[in-house]
């Protein structure tokens, strides 16, 4: 299963429900763009990973945030 990525307006986005909140990250937009998005993996050990690894880059505003918060172990 690929991932799954969408928009929303940010006043849409402060009332979502994810459906699977679990594998799910957002992302602010950057500059201008006042939407958020969200991307959807297929399982929450690749969602973890793929977290993991922007922390260990540079600070950014528009890394991707995951909906449920990740553990300790999570991610590495």
């Amino acid at each position: 299963m690929a991932s799954k990525r969408y928009r929303l307006s940010f006043a849409d986005s402060l009332a979502h429900k994810p459906e699977h909140p679990d594998r799910t990250a957002r992302r602010s937009g950057s500059g201008l763009d006042m939407d958020t998005y969200f991307q959807v993996w297929p399982n929450r050990q690749s969602l973890a990973k793929s977290i993991g690894m922007q922390q260990k880059g540079a600070t950014r505003s528009d890394r991707w945030r995951a909906c449920v918060a990740l553990t300790d172990g999570e991610g590495y």
